[in-house]
């Protein structure tokens, strides 16, 4: 296996963020052999920025899509798909995302994503852990989770991204999220390198307002099924980061509603079946974790 990846990103009123995100992927010791950012419509200066970066690295490569209504999840995915049919011209074997709004702490983050898939043929996602600022200080991010790749920062194995049919652009968000269960309904394995630290410059849900999307977060979990008592203490242990409880209270509110009102899940009855069995064997294992008074930890770095 060779180290040729590309990188894709979606972008839409980034200017505060992609210069710093295109300086940090820069850095890298490993560069991509194509890197697609796709200006998703936007209405600042996101096009302009990312236009300098591409006169000076030809790897980097500019493409403006029309507005496609506004800031949300399902178009930010129909614009990895589309960079995805753009970079299928190019030799590769790995293709990573990048969230405009992220950038790699690490030079060598993607050389170390790459060996990660030189080492195990059945790994098909890899990613990092997300980390945000507070106060000065960069934490690790609560929905971090070791058997669960971080929706920025992940890289697949071409193969397997293909095999699952890339990303399904979804109304409430979990794109991400369904593309690892459809690989692991496939075989392929998953990883996580708490070591790797993904820098997240927004606040997570903070688009639209903190506590709106808190509650979009709840129904996107009913959408996907989510089984009520992991849902219970997801939203309890998540009670914990700003706005604290009522935060955890209003998703589990969107998640209520979404079964109020009588919908159904948006994925297969068989892949809910899969997504319940790994939380139920979740919430054993946080049971264990709580019960030998490990609870659950934050890393920090300055």
């Amino acid at each position: 296996m060779t180290n040729k990846y590309v990188l894709i990103t979606a972008a839409k009123d980034e200017e505060a963020c992609i210069a710093n995100v295109i300086e940090m992927v820069l850095r890298q010791t490993v560069q991509p052999v194509a890197w697609f950012i796709i200006d998703d419509g936007s209405s600042d200066q996101t096009a302009s920025i990312v236009q300098q970066f591409a006169e000076t690295y030809s790897f980097i490569k500019l493409y403006s899509s029309k507005s496609r209504g506004g800031r949300n999840f399902g178009s930010q995915y129909k614009a990895i798909q589309a960079a995805y049919d753009l970079a299928k011209a190019f030799d590769f074997e790995v293709i990573a995302v990048l969230d405009a709004d992220t950038a790699p702490e690490r030079v060598d983050y993607f050389e170390s994503i790459l060996n990660e898939f030189k080492k195990d043929p059945m790994l098909g996602m890899v990613s990092g852990f997300i980390f945000e600022c507070s106060g000065g200080t960069w934490e690790c991010r609560r929905d971090n989770s070791e058997d669960s790749t971080a929706g920025s920062g992940v890289a697949f194995r071409k193969i397997c991204f293909e095999e699952i049919g890339g990303y399904t652009p979804l109304l409430y968000g979990g794109s991400d999220w369904l593309a690892q269960i459809d690989a692991r309904v496939k075989g392929w394995k998953i990883k996580t390198r708490p070591d790797l630290h993904i820098l997240h410059y927004r606040p997570t849900s903070s688009v639209g307002g903190i506590l709106r999307g808190k509650f979009r977060a709840g129904l996107m979990d009913a959408s996907f099924g989510s089984h009520p008592l992991f849902e219970i203490f997801k939203c309890a242990r998540r009670a914990t980061n700003p706005p604290f409880l009522l935060g955890g209270l209003i998703r589990f509110a969107g998640y209520l509603w979404w079964w109020i009102t009588r919908r159904k899940p948006l994925i297969s009855p068989e892949k809910v079946e899969f997504l319940r069995s790994q939380q139920l064997a979740k919430l054993h294992r946080w049971a264990v974790s709580l019960a030998s008074g490990n609870g659950f930890q934050r890393q920090k770095i300055s």
